[in-house]
């Protein structure tokens, strides 16, 4: 029962916020600078966290007067709160999620980018508005794995989407994440992988008392091929995880519980 109401009570709150979030994109954002928009979004996120009982550990970010490609290990949806409440970026996203209903339409005036996986052409396509973001001096964040996972593997990052970093000449940021329990130990209760269903992966999450989501920020990367720049990304972000020691060759490392480093 105290598990019932704790869900209700956060799904009535969430109910509320996205109707804020939707007020504020629609009818607000167009007269915010770019600067306020950001930190609207960094507050909306951080505050979806708190309604969820998602306590956020974010280690330091590099600071830049420029841009920066940052990436990161996929486990949920959860996964875009969490690094926009640690710092506003441009997300890459499937462009299925731009027909769900609200939360499409809010990714887009977020400014998420939506790309057509089954298309390589359109890959080319994503590249170029990435770069303009990079070169205007904005963040972009690309989930290298292409899918996400249950948090107890890491898979070989794709090297495409790195392109942009290559020609802007801009650095890569590696961001760990991790899903714990208060306690420290492994938890899949924000994971969202294995077909489940976006109603189900809520609900469970709005059950769990508390989860502890960790960010861990590598140290730049800078590179002048994708492929390189791509396993360099990987190796640090597995050494991170505590999947592999960073001289291993990329593949699907894991199948255990992450480390907590």
């Amino acid at each position: 029962m105290i598990v019932l109401l704790r869900r209700l009570f956060r799904l009535s709150r969430l109910s509320l916020h996205l109707a804020q979030g939707l007020f504020q994109a629609a009818a607000l954002f167009g007269l915010y600078s770019l600067a306020a928009r950001d930190r609207a979004i960094s507050r909306w996120s951080a505050k979806t966290l708190k309604i969820l009982g998602v306590r956020l550990v974010a280690g330091a970010l590099p600071e830049f007067a420029h841009g920066a490609m940052l990436v990161a290990n996929h486990i949920s949806w959860l996964d875009i709160f969490v690094i926009h409440a640690a710092k506003r970026v441009h997300f890459v996203s499937k462009r299925e999620v731009r027909s769900w209903p609200l939360v499409g339409w809010l990714a887009y005036r977020a400014g998420t980018l939506f790309i057509e996986r089954a298309k390589k052409a359109d890959t080319a396509r994503i590249n170029q508005e990435m770069h303009a973001l990079l070169r205007d001096g904005a963040w972009v964040a690309v989930f290298p794995e292409g899918t996400s996972s249950d948090g107890r593997t890491l898979l070989r990052f794709l090297p495409s989407l790195f392109q942009p970093a290559v020609d802007a000449s801009l650095p890569v940021v590696p961001a760990a994440l991790q899903y714990r329990t208060p306690a420290g130990g492994y938890t899949d209760a924000a994971a969202y992988a294995d077909k489940v269903s976006f109603g189900a992966s809520l609900w469970r999450i709005a059950g769990e008392k508390e989860i502890v989501a960790r960010l861990t920020f590598g140290k730049p990367i800078h590179g002048d091929s994708r492929r390189p720049l791509a396993d360099a990304a990987y190796h640090e972000i597995a050494t991170f995880l505590g999947f592999a020691p960073p001289d291993n060759p990329p593949g699907t490392v894991g199948d255990r519980p992450a480390s907590g480093r």
